[in-house]
């Protein structure tokens, strides 16, 4: 009940990935959001609808890596 990127705990949902080999096709530089579910070899990650919202929009906010976050 609590978004894996920003502890948020309104508009929680689900962003998922077909497989784990698609978050290595993202390139060097991976966003915050696919390091996280790479590393917990996870397809999916929970956050709320602003996050999602923002992968989905390629938002720098989320998609630089950032040592405070924890991070369809």
């Amino acid at each position: 009940g609590r978004c894996e990127l920003c502890d948020a705990t309104d508009e929680i949902q689900v962003h998922h990935v077909r497989k784990l080999a698609d978050l290595g096709r993202l390139g060097q530089s991976q966003p915050e959001w696919a390091r996280l579910m790479a590393e917990r070899r996870r397809k999916t990650l929970i956050v709320c609808k602003n996050c999602h919202d923002q992968i989905h929009n390629r938002n720098p906010a989320i998609t630089q890596q950032s040592p405070e976050s924890p991070l369809r």
